[in-house]
């Protein structure tokens, strides 16, 4: 998995090109002013953060309401390792995030853009984080902000923010949009291509696709197998890929992915 926080933002430079302007000494906030809710922060790159394939894909399959929060990455786990006990060879098949977990590319407007930037420590260095700007600050101390990163773009206030992977990026970013002086908020995405799952949970059965892909993958994988698995009430069923063709939820996790299989040539 590739970071792309400088390749993300280059489309964003129409949507923000602003004049840069100068630091006042006036805008410094102390950190006081957030009190013991001030987060520590650190500038700089955030680190990406690793995490279990069944969190993933809870991430994917939230709207299910049979499942919810931990129930449902219990249950993912579950099926699993009902799928990779009988078939060793699917541990070798990860899922893979579409997004960085933890991560949000945000545009600012210029007076919350100055406040976060001189409210950050030195390049490298932690400290307690507040700019002053109250929801702003409010929301960084619940998400559990932990770094943030100022792109280095002349025209544009984008910055990159790190926060606990346990959030949603999705409503983390949605909750950004909401404050006064964030123009968007939006995921970090992976470049590149890989071997990946997806599952579906439909009429009481999980549908579970695994894609084993290789050849040059950080430009796209040459070459992809699909397998195919039903679980219902503690079975759990290989599909061969003719008569999973056939089957409705197959077809719409491969229409929603774009997925199909690449042999190799022997």
């Amino acid at each position: 998995m590739v970071r792309i926080s400088v390749i993300a933002v280059l489309w964003m430079l129409v949507a923000a090109c602003f004049a840069g302007s100068p630091v006042s000494p006036s805008a410094v906030v102390s950190p006081d002013a957030c009190g013991e809710k001030a987060p520590v922060v650190t500038r700089g790159t955030p680190e990406l953060t690793s995490e279990a394939d069944p969190v993933i894909l809870a991430r994917r399959v939230l709207e299910i309401p049979d499942f919810s929060g931990d129930g449902l990455i219990e249950e993912i786990a579950r099926v699993l390792e009902m799928i990779r006990s009988r078939w060793p060879e699917m541990a070798e098949v990860n899922a893979r995030p579409i997004w960085a977990p933890g991560r949000l590319i945000l545009s600012l407007e210029p007076s919350l853009s100055e406040a976060v930037s001189v409210s950050l420590p030195e390049e490298g260095a932690s400290a307690p984080f507040c700019t002053g700007h109250p929801e702003f600050d409010a929301l960084n101390a619940a998400v559990g902000l932990r770094a943030v990163e100022i792109l280095p773009f002349e025209y544009t206030r984008v910055i990159v923010i790190g926060f606990d992977p346990r959030e949603h990026v999705y409503s983390a970013g949605a909750s950004y949009e909401e404050i006064e002086g964030v123009i968007y908020a939006r995921p970090e995405p992976l470049l590149g291509d890989g071997s990946d799952i997806e599952m579906l949970w439909s009429g009481g059965k999980w549908y579970a696709v695994f894609r084993r892909a290789w050849g040059d993958c950080p430009s796209g994988c040459i070459f992809s197998e699909l397998h195919f698995f039903i679980e219902h009430e503690g079975e759990v069923e290989r599909i061969d890929p003719e008569r999973a063709a056939r089957i409705e939820e197959f077809a719409r996790v491969l229409a929603e992915r774009g997925w199909r299989e690449r042999p190799e040539r022997q």
